[in-house]
């Protein structure tokens, strides 16, 4: 239980600072790498998104297609039944 292999193979400052050392090392390379390549990912999505779009297909004749127009309604001259204006008529 207690002897010269478990005193070895124990945790020490010496070997946790070298395992933090190397993780920091790592860490150092990554963070760069990182910021380079997050933009390209990002355009990456808009580029996917504006394909998907391109690939819609449009309308054909045989599509009915419906416009917003405005009816013509007769307007009210009379002040007594019109109390608000009216806008885009």
């Amino acid at each position: 239980m207690f002897g010269q292999n478990t005193l070895s193979s124990a945790l020490t400052l010496t070997k946790v600072l070298g395992g933090i050392k190397t993780s920091l090392n790592i860490v150092n390379q990554v963070i760069p790498i990182y910021k380079e390549v997050k933009p390209m990912v990002t355009n990456a999505r808009k580029v996917l998104n504006v394909l998907k779009e391109i690939n819609v297909p449009s309308p054909t004749k045989s599509d009915k297609v419906t416009l917003n127009t405005p009816s013509k309604e007769k307007t009210v001259k009379s002040s007594s039944l019109q109390s608000n204006p009216v806008f885009f008529q």
